[in-house]
């Protein structure tokens, strides 16, 4: 594992993890700004769409600050599609929608590149046609097999939880299901009713950031260094080695060898 601050740590699964800390909200930010500039250049040079996904909670607001710092001339909005890693099974203009919260943020004349996840009057109904919608754009390279999303920014919960894939739930198992989409009926956490992308979509990404902070996301940032695969953002590990963590001072103390130095903790990031 590297760390932005020149500590040299383990390797996990033969998956290097390159772990950034920041010691404040704006620190944070620009590290985001950083890391899209990386991967927007990049990606820019190759065909086709650039795909984000994003998580909900308190990812909006430093995630939308972020992306739209970045340099204009990288952000060919044409090519960015932006996706929802799960959503609330609520109405866009409910307080809980992790895509109305993005859309408040984003000017008017750039919410088409947001993928919309369409509410049904049942879960199931909408997982399916978020599914139809995620197919549109996210042609597989292979028939009957998973997208490969260029850039998935997830969180996880004190829980070991991300997306809304919980600990101990069945889709954390369905490494053979080849949806896409899995319905969510009983969320520990309100609203119970959800939709999210399964595992093996996340394990397919071609890079995969988290952003914890808060001095009870340490547990989980130490289980996914140790590689404990029982909670679900430890098995969130990108099989092309792609995995960036982005902690604060409080939530790096999870990193072995690491201690805060400060004993309050600012509100985590959550989803």
């Amino acid at each position: 594992m590297c760390l932005s601050n020149g500590y040299e740590g383990d390797v996990i699964d033969n998956m290097k993890t390159e772990v950034k800390v920041s010691a404040d909200e704006e620190e944070l930010v620009a590290q985001l700004r950083n890391y899209l500039t990386e991967k927007l250049t990049y990606l820019l040079e190759q065909n086709g769409t650039i795909s984000i996904g994003v998580s909900g909670g308190s990812m909006p607001k430093v995630f939308s600050e972020a992306l739209l710092s970045v340099a204009p001339e990288l952000l060919n909005w044409k090519r960015i599609r932006i996706f929802m890693v799960d959503e609330r099974h609520v109405p866009r203009d409910h307080e809980d929608s992790n895509l109305g919260a993005y859309l408040q943020l984003f000017p008017q004349e750039l919410h088409h590149v947001f993928i919309p996840v369409p509410i049904s009057k049942q879960v199931v109904h909408t997982a399916q046609a978020y599914e139809i919608n995620l197919r549109k754009y996210l042609l597989p390279e292979q028939l009957n097999t998973y997208p490969r999303f260029d850039i998935l920014f997830l969180g996880a919960g004190p829980d070991g939880h991300t997306a809304s894939i919980f600990p101990g739930k069945e889709q954390l198992e369905k490494i053979t299901d080849l949806n896409w989409v899995s319905v969510i009926t009983d969320s520990p956490k309100p609203p119970p009713s959800r939709v999210t992308i399964t595992m093996p979509c996340i394990l397919n990404a071609k890079n995969v950031a988290f952003i914890l902070t808060g001095a009870n996301k340490r547990d989980v940032v130490r289980a996914i260094h140790e590689g404990d695969k029982s909670i679900p953002a430890a098995q969130a590990r990108p099989m092309n080695n792609k995995l960036t963590l982005f902690l604060d001072e409080h939530a790096a103390a999870g990193v072995p060898n690491r201690e805060s130095s400060e004993s309050e903790s600012p509100p985590p990031f959550d989803t």
